[in-house]
């Protein structure tokens, strides 16, 4: 192959990888700006104005117009810890990624000494930590657990793969308190925001191998009470 050909393929197929990474890019924050019309449909109430990210963001960036946005949310379904303000964070560092479409929080601007370790490709979010969320006492930093939204027609799968990157050191008594810091796909984010405020977020510790159990193998529930969902089989009861 000619030199100038090879530069041609070359410079087609780096055209290609930037249109696919734009149009998943794109998918993500339509997928988030539907969830998030869902749930003002579904919960209506009182709406507050959050910082939210237009494109995602990785440690290091500075937070600018350019890349976040104040948009309207269901005050109920706002994550603990979010920014209200641009000028709250305009020109801060963010130490922990936040996806695009995800409203900004207090752990994005962690102090690097504590910020947590997350995995590649994933982005860190912190859920309220309470007895409905059904966390498994065998849970720690590092377990990957899927996530599920209690609804009264049912359970449905809405994360596979999520891993514990910070939770309370001790998980066998009772708790009622506190926040648990999860690491989920940035299509995720939206979803398990969205269920962890307004309380039908379940968390499931699975058998090694059922990780990211498929939606098709889930059941309605006989009953959903304050203990949480029946655990799917292979599963963590909750």
């Amino acid at each position: 192959m000619k030199r100038r050909t090879r530069l041609v393929v070359s410079g087609a197929l780096a055209l290609l990888a930037a249109a696919a990474c734009a149009l998943y890019g794109q998918q993500v924050r339509e997928e988030a700006q539907r969830v998030r019309a869902e749930a003002l449909e579904r919960y209506g109430g009182e709406v507050v104005r959050l910082v939210v990210a237009t494109e995602g963001l990785e440690p290091g960036d500075v937070v600018s117009r350019a890349n976040v946005a104040e948009r309207e949310w269901v005050a109920d379904l706002a994550p603990q810890g979010a920014v209200t303000g641009i000028d709250e964070v305009l020109g801060s560092e963010v130490t922990v990624p936040a996806a695009a479409g995800a409203p900004l929080t207090s752990l994005n601007f962690r102090e690097r000494a504590d910020a947590v370790e997350v995995p590649e490709g994933a982005v860190a979010i912190s859920v309220a930590l309470t007895d409905d969320l059904g966390l498994p006492r065998s849970a720690e930093a590092g377990s990957v657990l899927v996530a599920y939204e209690v609804a009264d027609d049912g359970v449905r799968l809405i994360a596979g793969d999520v891993e514990v990157i910070e939770a309370p050191v001790d998980t066998g008594g009772l708790m009622t308190t506190g926040e648990l810091t999860i690491a989920v796909a940035p299509e995720d984010v939206a979803s398990v925001l969205a269920a962890g405020a307004s309380g039908a977020l379940r968390l499931a510790l699975p058998s090694e191998g059922a990780t990211g159990l498929p939606e098709e193998q889930l059941q309605a529930p006989t009953e959903v009470g304050s203990e949480g969902a029946t655990a799917p089989e292979g599963g963590e009861a909750q």
